[in-house]
Formats: C-alpha cells, structure tokens, sequence
C-alpha cells in the first residue's frame, strides 16, 4: 500500500506525565504545521515513517509522527509503537555507570583492571598509562571500533557478556596511549557494561532496566527484544526505504540495544532538561555526563567534545547536546538546550542519513526560532607568530576500524591569513578557524570553541575537535602536503 493511502498520523499530543512534568505554559510551536513539514521531508525520501517527541518550557511533551510503521502489511505510525534509538543507548549507559559507580564505591577515574582483572583488552601501556573507567565512556580508552566479526554478529539469543567478548577476543588492543583521543568505539560500552556487572553483582541488562528506564517512567524500554516490544516495533528499512532490513542483535547492548517509545524518549528529554525532577544523578554527576575531561585537548581546557554518553554540537549558531542513534534499519537523533528549556528526540525507520538530517535541522531550527543567539565572539589578537606555530601539515592520527580506510585518508594544509588560520583538503575546500585563544579555536559563527591544537607527552602536536585527531606531519603547510603516516 502506498504512503499516501495512509493518513498522516496526526499525533501531536501533549503527554502529561505526572513523575516528571509540571505546569505546561503555551506552547508558541505550531506542531501541526513541523509535522506536516517533516512529513513532506519523509515523502521526498521514500522513508516509510517517522516518529519524534519535543519538549518546550522543559518539561511540555508532544508526540507527534507519520507514515507507516510496517509497509507489509500497512500499519501507520501510532503512540505505541516501539522504535529502535541506536547509539543514543550510549547516554543511558553513562547514566547507568554513574550510578553504579556512587551505589558501590568506585570512581571513573579508576584503572579497569582494578575492578575487572580479566578486563578483555590488550594495552601495552598498561604499567604507566592504563585504561580508565572514564575512557571506555569517552571513546578515550584507545581502542579501535567493533571488528568486521563482531558487527556482523546478530545472535537472537541473547548474549552474556562473557559470549559477546568470545566473538572475536583479539579484536580489542589499545592502538594509542589512552587518554589522549577520543575515537569512537562500541568496544567501550561493552567493557564497562562488564565493570557494572562485576561491582554491582546484577545483569547489566537489569540494572539498567530498574535503576535508570523504570526511574524515569520509561514503562515500554527494553534492551532486549521481548515478545512484547516484537510485537509493537517499527519494521526497519534500508536506505530505499523499502527493503526490510533484519533486526540487529547487537553484540554489546549497552552501546544500541534500547528499544522504546516517543512517549518514552520525550520522558527522558524532559528529564535532561529539568534533571532535578527525578534524582538519579547529583548536579557533579549531570556536568560529568555531558562534559568531556579525558583527551588532551579537554585537559587544555576545551570543554567542548563527548561526555559519558552526550556531546556538543553547533547549529545555527546554537550550541545544542545530544546524541545520534544508528541501527540497521533505523537512524535516530537526540538533542537538547538546557538554558532555552527546549528538545527532542527523532526516528525514521530507513537507513537514510540524508532524510534524518533534513528533519534534524528542520525540528531543531523550529524549536530553537525565537532563543536568542549568543554573539559570535571576534577573534582573538594572537600574535602572528603564535598562529604561526601552528601552521603545518597534519594528517589522521587515529582511525575508527581495521577493516576500512575511509577514516584515515584525512590530511590539511593549515596556514595563516589575516590573524587566524585556514584548514585546507586535497580537494581544495577551505574551512576558516578563528582564534579564541592561542590554543582554541572556532568556526564561522560557533559561539564557542570547537577545536584545540596541543601537545602530547613526546612532544607531538595535534589538532583535535569534531573533524577528528590530526598530528602535525611537517611545520611547512606548502602543499603537497604528504599521506598519514
């Protein structure tokens, strides 16, 4: 049946929910009117639903969505239907490791070994520079992504962690000096998962279950794919948005295994902005949560970059946090602005990067359309040959798999001009970085800085921000600059 023979599923319900609103002021949002615009993005895509929760005053919820849940048979987007949410898994683990870590004694900032002595890693730096609690939640610890096997993986039967880590043991060998940058890695979330388990003497799966998602009233969350979130989930399509894609059993839950409800991500949104609503982490805990401190350029002083499950990004000149979500047949997106009370949570059910990011920026500039912006600060006057010093020629420093090099072909020309500095590509494109100090610095209209270039214990220089770790190869930006090393 096509989409047009379903009608648009006209949600746009305010959900009171009593644990954790308050008194709903008027919404200024025409809801109706984003929904029909997300819908149009949906049809141009040929994605087959879309699902999203916002959050206005900080604690207002509304649900609202499209299209069909299931092509086959035809079953339209609804209030219960269940979603897949991806690596926004990722922000409740840190949630759930907090916790843990107050509730049994033990600190981020702890070397896992000594809490898991079978710790399922390799680090030859292990003696001077081990991996802490805190790098596995920060990406910090080292460690490249999940190996081909292990992705690969989707046992219907649900793992142990001890099965999970059988997979593919040799998969998990720090490459670089932990604490130094931060990579992504689903390796990570698997690992502390483990810690969680051995300190707290309960299934991560439960513990989570009881200390974070029934807390927050999450009643239709589940990590596991039970016969009643079977029956209520949104068929997962590929990007087409047609072709079923078969659930993904991932390996680690604890990285994208959470499956819920809009009404139940609009239960968290409304919780990360108003956090005092339901205790689960003291005010230190929620700063820790969002704010990284594990790579060097955090140890600079750039509070900009990923948390325990959060990180920071720009858009519009508004500085926003969250996180997205990616499992096969779904792409999600989450993010939040504490100080203008604003937020949301979105899904399609189509592995179509573009769709999402349509909607993304159409739903976050619709929330955020009346939130005055911070000034863009001027560039600082640095000293001509304090920009100078950085100037050079960097190239990929780490890279996200072992079994693809599309993440280590990354090189720039950096150079000075007119008191801040250029970042160029092979391909010639141009982004302009402006000073904010000697070592941090900003895009065009970023209101914060982004990026930082510092120097590790050997006396190497990088370049770190959302663009990724980039080591200096030579001090001359002269073009040709070579290949990563």
């Amino acid at each position: 049946m096509p989409d047009s023979a379903s009608p648009l599923c006209r949600l746009v319900v305010r959900v009171m929910v009593a644990s954790l609103l308050g008194t709903t002021p008027a919404m200024a949002l025409d809801l109706p009117a984003l929904e029909q615009r997300l819908d149009t993005i949906r049809e141009k895509h040929g994605v087959a639903g879309f699902a999203f929760a916002v959050v206005q005053a900080g604690s207002a919820v509304s649900l609202g969505g499209g299209g069909l849940a299931d092509r086959e048979p035809a079953r339209p987007v609804g209030p219960d239907i269940v979603w897949r949410v991806g690596s926004v898994t990722k922000s409740f683990t840190g949630i759930a490791t907090l916790i843990a870590a107050r509730q049994t004694g033990f600190d981020l900032n702890d070397p896992v070994a000594r809490w898991v002595p079978d710790p399922q890693y390799t680090n030859r730096w292990e003696n001077t520079h081990p991996v802490r609690i805190g790098h596995l939640l920060e990406h910090t610890a080292g460690l490249l992504d999940l190996s081909r096997r292990e992705f690969d993986s989707s046992d219907p039967a649900p793992l142990s962690l001890e099965q999970a880590f059988a997979v593919d043991p040799g998969a998990r060998v720090v490459q670089w000096q932990p604490g130094v940058h931060s990579s992504y890695s689903n390796q990570g979330a698997g690992i502390v998962s483990l810690v969680v388990e051995r300190k707290t003497d309960r299934p991560f799966d439960e513990f989570m279950q009881t200390e974070v998602l029934a807390r927050l009233g999450m009643r239709d969350a589940s990590l596991r794919l039970d016969p009643r979130t079977k029956d209520r989930l949104a068929r997962g399509y590929d990007r087409d948005g047609r072709s079923p894609m078969p659930y993904w059993h991932v390996l680690f839950r604890a990285f994208g295994g959470l499956n819920a409800t809009t009404a139940d991500m609009g239960r968290y949104v409304s919780w990360l902005l108003r956090p005092e609503s339901v205790p689960l982490l003291t005010a230190d805990e929620l700063a820790r949560l969002e704010t990284p401190l594990t790579t060097l350029s955090a140890r600079s002083g750039l509070r900009y970059g990923y948390g325990l499950g959060l990180y920071q990004y720009v858009h519009e000149g508004i500085l926003w946090t969250g996180h997205g979500g990616d499992a096969d047949g779904y792409l999600s997106r989450l993010g939040y602005v504490r100080d203008a009370g604003v937020g949301y949570f979105l899904v399609i059910n189509a592995y179509n990067g573009e769709a999402l990011e349509e909607m993304q920026e159409t739903l976050e500039s619709a929330l955020t359309a009346d939130v005055p912006r911070v000034p863009v600060p001027p560039p600082a006057p640095i000293p001509d040959q304090a920009l100078q010093s950085l100037a050079g020629c960097y190239a990929a420093a780490t890279r996200r798999f072992n079994w693809t090099t599309e993440d280590v072909d990354q090189v720039l020309a950096v150079r000075v001009e007119d008191g801040h500095l250029v970042a160029r590509n092979p391909m010639g494109r141009e982004r302009h970085w402006y000073p904010v100090n000697e070592r941090h610095f900003r895009r065009k209209n970023e209101p914060v800085a982004t990026l930082a270039f510092v120097e590790d214990e050997s006396g190497g220089h990088y370049v770190q921000g959302d663009m990724g770790n980039l080591v200096r190869t030579r001090a001359d930006p002269t073009e040709p600059c070579p290949p990563p090393p």
